[in-house]
């Protein structure tokens, strides 16, 4: 990776900009077929693409490929009544949030700490996520978004990004989001969740290993 040319590098940052994108969009419960609809299906084009792109780099991938085809065909509420109990199994047995993981409730110190950070960038949480917490697992995902999609975008600071993706991984969501999917994958019975569970960890562990090397590259330049 270290011989990457910066299309290539920015090329990079945008998939994964997609990816945290779609993981941030995964965690937001379904109420609807149109609500899956919205934030899944629409979205599923484009990240296959990103997701076989990326297979060689993340081999993660092959689980979000599987979860992907599942998605595709849930086209009533036959096939998506499944998914929202299992979301409802993870909301009250699992708690998607960072502050509960650490503390058994719902920390105001976590909620307060993250808030600073995404207004060091001039951001808030907006209707798109129904005014979840800052710490909800959704709502961190779309800030790794966002950083991977300015490092794209802002080649010029991409090292201020990929500094910040790199403490926000390794302070953030590594510290919690594992121990979350232990939890909700003894709770959850559809294939499609335990597919975007085992995915979340595993993309998690390869994306911290790949954040580290692009560090080390943007620093040598």
């Amino acid at each position: 990776m270290e011989n990457l040319d910066p299309q290539a590098l920015k090329s990079l940052a945008f998939s994964r900009s997609i990816i945290y994108d779609f993981l941030a969009s995964s965690y937001i419960y379904p109420y609807r077929l149109n609500d899956f609809e919205k934030l899944i299906k629409s979205r599923i084009s484009r990240v296959r693409d990103v997701a076989e792109a990326l297979a060689r780099l993340y081999s993660s991938m092959n689980n979000l490929i599987k979860l992907l085809d599942i998605a595709k065909d849930i086209n009533d509420y036959n096939a998506l009544t499944p998914i929202q109990v299992d979301f409802t199994r993870i909301d009250y047995g699992a708690i998607p949030y960072e502050g509960y993981t650490h503390t058994g409730y719902l920390d105001m110190n976590t909620e307060i700490s993250l808030k600073r950070i995404y207004a060091d960038y001039n951001l808030i949480v907006n209707k798109e996520f129904r005014d979840l917490r800052s710490d909800h697992i959704a709502v961190e995902f779309a800030f790794m978004s966002f950083l991977a999609y300015e490092e794209y975008d802002d080649w010029s600071n991409a090292t201020r990004y990929i500094e910040e993706e790199d403490y926000f991984i390794n302070n953030h969501l590594i510290n919690w989001v594992s121990i979350f999917v232990s939890t909700s994958l003894k709770l959850v019975r559809t294939d499609y969740l335990k597919l975007l569970l085992n995915f979340t960890k595993d993309f998690m562990t390869q994306d911290r290993e790949v954040i580290k090397i692009m560090r080390d590259v943007y620093g040598g330049k």
